[in-house]
């Protein structure tokens, strides 16, 4: 289990480290009214071309440390809402703050989220589908979203990702325009729908931190290969043809352990079994596994994709030997 850090002198620490990570990806820095009419502030945000997202970072008051995000690049001097804040208290535990640090049992310090966002903690209890943890939290357990582990080589990409699902979320959910409802009959990939909308034990909390990134970059990947990509609520990716029949359905696991595999193999065969037609079964996995677990899953219809990284994107060395747009 985690447990939420109340020190000052970590939280401070982890703090600094929190905002070095985002330094070599600042591209400018934009003059902006912040907040919302009737409540702005002047201030000036840093701009990541790459990440999509600005952010702002300052210590309020001498009772948190605040950092605040937005997922659109801003004009000038021009107005805008923040997306979501991701604060932590100066010293001690504030339950009032959505962010925090924890630690489990390993060291690795996590940024998790209470889900204190604008537009209620119901709306992102309800809707945010991503990894979830009980954190132990004082004298309370408290389930929180898991945002990313400060020392992965990911992390800035693993926030930037949190940041574009709670932008879309809140467009989506915030809004009773029935234009806004979540419609799934067009093949299209949904960020904010990657990861679970249930609390369940994970078996490595960090690894799982990773699993948005590894859907997003197989997804770019295969865009780039001429494939018609998208993904649902059962499926982390799946792959059209013209008539928008599914050709192939891919599952990624981002453990390596046989009872992960195993698991994500059975999501895989429940999730497709009543397709009219039988599209190919993809699981993705972190590394070469067993060559007999992998006659198994071969047996059962199922084909395994190894990645690994570089730097911090996933790769996908066998992918174009595995399946091809011309097949």
């Amino acid at each position: 289990m985690l447990k939420v850090l109340d020190d000052e002198s970590a939280i401070k620490r982890y703090g600094r480290q929190f905002i070095k990570c985002f330094k070599p990806f600042i591209d400018e820095k934009i003059p902006v009214n912040l907040g919302h009419p009737g409540a702005t502030v002047k201030a000036k945000v840093l701009w990541s071309e790459r990440l999509g997202i600005w952010m702002v970072h300052e210590k309020m008051s001498g009772s948190r440390y605040g950092h605040a995000f937005g997922a659109e690049k801003p004009t000038g001097s021009s107005h805008i809402p923040i997306t979501c804040e991701i604060n932590f208290p100066a010293k001690g535990i504030d339950r009032r703050i959505g962010g925090a640090l924890a630690e489990d049992r390993n060291g690795r310090i996590f940024v998790v989220h209470r889900g204190r966002i604008g537009g209620g903690k119901a709306l992102f209890d309800d809707h945010y589908r991503g990894v979830w943890a009980i954190m132990e939290d004082g004298s309370a357990e408290t389930m929180v979203a898991l945002i990313g582990v400060l020392n992965s080589p990911r992390f800035v990409r693993q926030v930037s990702q949190f940041v574009r699902k709670v932008d879309r979320m809140k467009n989506i959910f915030s809004s009773r325009s029935p234009q806004l409802e979540m419609s799934f009959d067009e093949l299209r990939f949904r960020e904010e729908i990657i990861g679970a909308s249930y609390k369940g034990p994970l078996t490595d909390p960090a690894s799982m931190c990773d699993h948005g990134l590894i859907v997003k970059d197989l997804y770019d990947i295969l865009s780039r290969l001429g494939f018609k990509a998208g993904n649902d609520p059962e499926r982390d990716l799946l792959i059209a043809n013209a008539r928008q029949e599914i050709r192939a359905v891919f599952e990624v696991t981002t453990d390596a352990s046989i009872p992960s595999i195993r698991s994500a193999a059975a999501r895989l065969l429940l999730a497709n079994t009543e397709l009219p037609k039988q599209p190919r079964l993809i699981l993705a996995v972190p590394e070469a596994i067993d060559e007999a677990l992998n006659r198994k899953l071969k047996k059962l219809g199922v084909d395994v994709l190894a990645y690994n990284w570089k730097h911090d994107q996933a790769v996908f060395p066998s992918l174009q030997s595995l399946i091809s747009p011309n097949q």
